[in-house]
């Protein structure tokens, strides 16, 4: 599918996106958001996707731009347009990389509890058994 060259500006269309929307908050599960997600993109588009995640990401882990082209293997053009988006955008990448930073350590805080504190080495046991 060719680029389109310019955007619909038909009162349907923009109802049909705004049902888009509207479906892809009300999915239930991480399976369902990958389908259509999987389903909606090319493999292309959707590595394109998955590559611009990662360069958000180092970049609110604090990278500077020449780190991140390096890290991801991509041009510090790339980069440097990610980060305007971050900087300057309309909200929504911060909104979801602050969402996955909660995620991330309430994740990491879970592990931590899950984990029981050792009494001690199984060797050390045994010297005085």
């Amino acid at each position: 599918m060719g680029k389109p060259r310019e955007e619909v500006k038909e009162k349907a269309y923009f109802r049909e996106i705004h049902f888009l929307y509207e479906i892809l908050n009300s999915l239930d599960n991480l399976d369902e958001a990958k389908k259509v997600i999987k389903d909606l993109l090319t493999k292309s588009e959707l590595r394109m996707l998955k590559r611009r995640w990662h360069i958000a990401n180092l970049l609110w882990e604090g990278f500077d731009v020449r780190t991140v082209a390096m890290k991801a293997k991509t041009s510090t053009t790339t980069v440097s347009k990610i980060k305007q988006i971050l900087e300057e955008g309309n909200g929504g990448l911060k909104i979801a990389l602050e969402k996955a930073e909660k995620k991330a350590k309430a994740d990491h805080e879970k592990y931590l509890r899950g984990k029981t504190p050792r009494r001690g080495s199984k060797f050390v046991k045994q010297w005085f058994s």
